[in-house]
C-alpha cells in the first residue's frame, strides 16, 4: 500500500496538489497530507475508521493525514475532485496543524448554507490552481485559508499528542505491509493466520486491527478486492464469467453474482447485456491495482466550469 493517493508532487505550489480523477476503485492507502474530496458525479463508498460511509454528487469528504481509506465507486464512473494539502502549508501561521485531527470525514452534513459555501471555495481553489493565471498563488492561499477557517469553526476536531501521532505512523506502516502482501495473494486461498505469522501478531489482535483501520473484517475486504478485480475484467475483457471467477479467487460464480448485486444492484451478465466491452479503453494511465483515470488540465477546467455554475455561486 502506497503512502500517497498516487505519487504526490507539489510542483506548482509547495505542499499543495489538486487533480480530478475518474474512478471505480481505489485500494486502501494513506498519505501525509490532509485530503479534501468533492464528488462531482456518481456515488462512492468509503471504508475507513471502522465504518463504511456512502457519498453522492456534491458531497464533501475530509481525510486526516495518515488515515487509511479505501474507495469503491457505486456507479459505473465516479468523478472526484481531490485537494491534498500538507501541514507545512500553514505551519507558520498555525503551528498546531501537524497535530490537528478532525473527527468526521463527512463535511457540512446537514448544513446546506455551509455546504454551499465550502463547495464554492473548493471549486474556486481548483480552478485557480489549474488555470495558473497571474497571481493565482495568492488566490489559492485565500480560498484554502477560508476553507480551513470554516473547517475549524464547524467541524469537531482536536489536537493529538506526539505519542498518538507516532502510534498512527506505526499503524500506518503495518497496514501498508499487510496491503502489499494481500495485493500479491488475494486471488489465492488467503487466511488471516498467514499474515499474523508474518507480522508476529495474534490472529485476534490482527482481526481487530483490520476492522479498526477499514471498518470491515479481513474476509470482507478480500471478497471486495476480488470483486473489484472481477469487475474490471467483466467490463474490459471478453473472458467468460466462469474464467473470471477462477482467476479472481471466487470458487463459485453465484458468489460473484451475490456481491455484484450487493455492490452495484445488477449481475455481471446483466451489465454485459447492456454495455459494450471496452477492451481497448483509452486511458491516460493504466493501473493494474486501481481502476482510475486522471483528467487532463483541459478536461478538468471544463468540468470545473460546469460544477461552478451549479455550486459556485
Amino acid at each position: 500500500m502506497k503512502e500517497e493517493y498516487e505519487i504526490v508532487e507539489h510542483s506548482q505550489i509547495e505542499d499543495l496538489n489538486i487533480f480530478l480523477v475518474e474512478m471505480t476503485y481505489r485500494c486502501p492507502h494513506m498519505h501525509r497530507e490532509f485530503e479534501i474530496c468533492m464528488i462531482l458525479s456518481g456515488e462512492v463508498a468509503v471504508y475507513t475508521n471502522r465504518q463504511r460511509q456512502d457519498f453522492r454528487k456534491g458531497d464533501l469528504i475530509l481525510f486526516n493525514p495518515r488515515q487509511t481509506h479505501e474507495l469503491h465507486g457505486l456507479t459505473e464512473n465516479s468523478l472526484i475532485l481531490s485537494v491534498q494539502v500538507a501541514s507545512g502549508f500553514y505551519k507558520r501561521i498555525y503551528p498546531e496543524i501537524s497535530r490537528l485531527e478532525f473527527g468526521s470525514i463527512a463535511l457540512a452534513d446537514g448544513d446546506k448554507q455551509l455546504r454551499r459555501r465550502m463547495q464554492s471555495l473548493i471549486l474556486k481553489l481548483a480552478s485557480a490552481y489549474l488555470k495558473k493565471e497571474e497571481g493565482y498563488e495568492f488566490f489559492c492561499m485565500a480560498y484554502l485559508s477560508e476553507f480551513f477557517g470554516e473547517l475549524l469553526r464547524s467541524q469537531p476536531c482536536h489536537l493529538i499528542s506526539e505519542k498518538e501521532k507516532s502510534e498512527r505512523y506505526t499503524k500506518g506502516k503495518r497496514m501498508s505491509r499487510i496491503m502489499d502482501y494481500v495485493e500479491n495473494h488475494f486471488t489465492e486461498k488467503l487466511l488471516l493466520s498467514d499474515i499474523s505469522e508474518l507480522e508476529g501478531l495474534s490472529v485476534y489482535y490482527l482481526s481487530h486491527f483490520f476492522r479498526e483501520m477499514l471498518g470491515i473484517s479481513f474476509q470482507e475486504y478480500i471478497a471486495l478486492r476480488r470483486f473489484e478485480r472481477a469487475r474490471k475484467m467483466v467490463e474490459q475483457t471478453n473472458r467468460s464469467i466462469t474464467e473470471i471467477c477462477m482467476e479472481c479467487g471466487f470458487s463459485d460464480y453465484r458468489y460473484l453474482n451475490k456481491i455484484y448485486q450487493k455492490q452495484l444492484g445488477y449481475t455481471p451478465m446483466e451489465y454485459r447485456s447492456s454495455h459494450e466491452i471496452s477492451v481497448l479503453r483509452d486511458r491516460k494511465e493504466e493501473d493494474v491495482i486501481n481502476t482510475q483515470t486522471f483528467c487532463s488540465t483541459e478536461d478538468s477546467l471544463e468540468i470545473l466550469k460546469i460544477a461552478e455554475e451549479r455550486y459556485g455561486r
